[in-house]
């Protein structure tokens, strides 16, 4: 039998996931960022949960063209992926110059589309060609993504404590700019996905068949919930480390850290039992156990109480969405990966942005902790509506991999 992971394969998941590293390093680092843009720019909570709302209607904006272009002009992927790395450097560029709120958003802007450009295209070669092992694969390229999700906030509260925040921010853009491009001249001879590119009647009928999947919108209606429920603990975690507990920009990244740390074990073996036991199995009482973890942060208190509630929290807050885009890739009609990461993901931000307002608007009023009670309760909700889910729904593909 063919080795999966072996020759070519090995080298686009490896080279894959440490893009991906490097696009999660400076996502994370934008939320340890966030509490010293809201002190230097003087904004209310409801203005500081605005611009991840911003962040995310972005995000929404582009994610489903990024599907299309991801299916249809399939050889190009790698445009796609390393121009999303040189717009985050760009936006991080843009931030560190900004003299108002409203550059700042612009800023926002470009985070969100940036990060759109990256997913449909690399989740769906990765899911392609490794398909006999999507979960294994996809859970090992998100694990890239929990490394930079350790890595950033830990390096920007470093950064942020020693020299001014903007100018951490454009320092820090200029080496992930030169890396994006040194990843394009590596992979632009690599092929994604072999064979022709799909046709533009045969890709749009599978967008069709995709919106007629019962199993598909299930997916999109969880996930989107899950995604309102962690972009709120994402977004507020910093400022109630910050704000209610008093911690240093050094202390606020390494708590987030903790918390973004343990998910980096925890999604190849969730991803693994996800491929051996089935997705349903895996994902219910993950998603429920991530809600009531989240719920905990409020009676955490400041030391070894948190460090546990991060840690936990950590595990399964963003394994749970690799699972979820597993799942949906197993429901996918050949032809529309990309389509179908971005269905998923673009719905999930179409979601989140009213969210992070929202939890805003909850902080003014009842205080910070009161998110948590929110995001948690969200994710729970999330876990109950994949109980509607036929039993045999999510079974794992057995694609014959390329």
């Amino acid at each position: 039998m063919k080795r999966v992971f072996s020759g070519q394969n090995l080298f686009l998941l490896l080279a894959l996931s440490l893009g991906h590293m490097l696009m999660h390093c400076f996502q994370q680092g934008w939320y340890v960022v966030m509490p010293s843009m809201k002190e230097t720019f003087g904004l209310s909570d409801i203005q500081y949960g605005a611009i991840e709302s911003t962040r995310s209607a972005a995000n929404a904006a582009l994610l489903v063209p990024a599907g299309v272009v991801a299916d249809i002009l399939r050889r190009q992927w790698v445009i796609a992926t390393a121009g999303g790395l040189v717009g985050l450097g760009v936006a991080y560029v843009v931030l560190g110059l900004a003299p108002n709120y409203g550059i700042v958003l612009l800023a926002t802007i470009l985070v969100g589309t940036s990060m759109a450009l990256w997913h449909p295209s690399a989740l769906s070669v990765l899911s392609y060609r490794l398909a006999s092992r999507r979960g294994l694969a996809l859970s090992l390229h998100g694990m890239g993504g929990n490394i930079g999700n350790a890595v950033g906030p830990a390096m920007f509260g470093i950064m942020i404590g020693a020299i001014a925040w903007q100018t951490a921010s454009w320092m820090l853009a200029m080496p992930l700019i030169l890396l994006a491009l040194l990843m394009w001249i590596v992979l632009r001879k690599v092929p994604g996905v072999e064979g022709d590119k799909a046709g533009a009647k045969r890709y749009f009928s599978s967008i069709i068949g995709l919106l007629k999947n019962k199993v598909m919108l299930i997916l999109v209606v969880s996930n989107g919930l899950r995604a309102m429920g962690t972009v709120s603990v994402f977004t507020f975690f910093s400022l109630y480390c910050s704000k209610d507990l008093g911690f240093s920009s050094a202390k606020v990244g390494f708590y987030y850290m903790l918390m973004m740390a343990s998910g980096i074990a925890s999604q190849p073996f969730l991803g693994y039992l996800s491929d051996r036991f089935g997705r349903r199995v895996v994902i219910i009482p993950s998603m429920m156990l991530l809600g009531l973890f989240q719920i905990l942060i409020v009676w955490s208190g400041s030391g070894a109480g948190l460090v546990l509630a991060a840690l936990c929290t950590g595990l399964f807050i963003y394994s749970v969405s690799i699972l979820a885009q597993a799942a949906a890739m197993d429901a996918t009609p050949p032809g529309a990966g990309g389509a179908t990461i971005a269905l998923l993901m673009g719905s999930a931000a179409l979601f989140q942005i009213p969210s992070p307002t929202i939890a805003g608007a909850l902080s003014e009023r009842y205080g910070t902790p009161s998110v948590f009670l929110y995001s948690g309760a969200l994710v729970l909700a999330s876990a109950l509506v994949l109980l509607f889910l036929p039993k045999d729904s999510l079974k794992v593909s057995s694609e014959k991999s390329g």
